[in-house]
């Protein structure tokens, strides 16, 4: 699989998982939040809370608790901690964990900002 193939994948997913969130009423605030190395997939906000999710395009794998790392968990919520930094905000927020697998939700791990 070469890099552009993965990157168009995930892509898919994000939009895919945009779309449903948006369907279930939360606006979209950002998508892709970059800092050097880091990114933050999708951000939303619905009433007064913050929902950052990262997406996971999962089509080979199939042990998902495996598949997202504490290293992977650590990098995500420091670049929420930097983004809540230079977006000053008195909002709650928490981190939500998509999987899809062949263009549908698999699964959401809701709420994972405290493991």
């Amino acid at each position: 699989m070469n890099n552009q193939y993965k990157k168009d994948k995930g892509d898919e997913g994000e939009a895919l998982v945009a779309q449903e969130y948006q369907d279930r009423w939360y606006t979209l605030i950002e998508r892709k939040y970059t800092i050097k190395w880091w990114e933050l997939d999708l951000i939303f906000q619905k009433n007064n809370i913050l929902t950052f999710v990262e997406v996971k395009v999962v089509d080979k794998i199939y042990d998902l608790q495996d598949y997202v790392t504490l290293k992977k968990l650590w990098h995500v919520k420091h670049t929420i901690e930097y983004y809540l930094y230079t977006h000053p905000t008195d909002k709650e927020y928490v981190l939500d964990i998509v999987f899809v697998r062949n263009n549908s939700i698999l699964e959401v791990y809701k709420n994972v900002t405290n493991t």
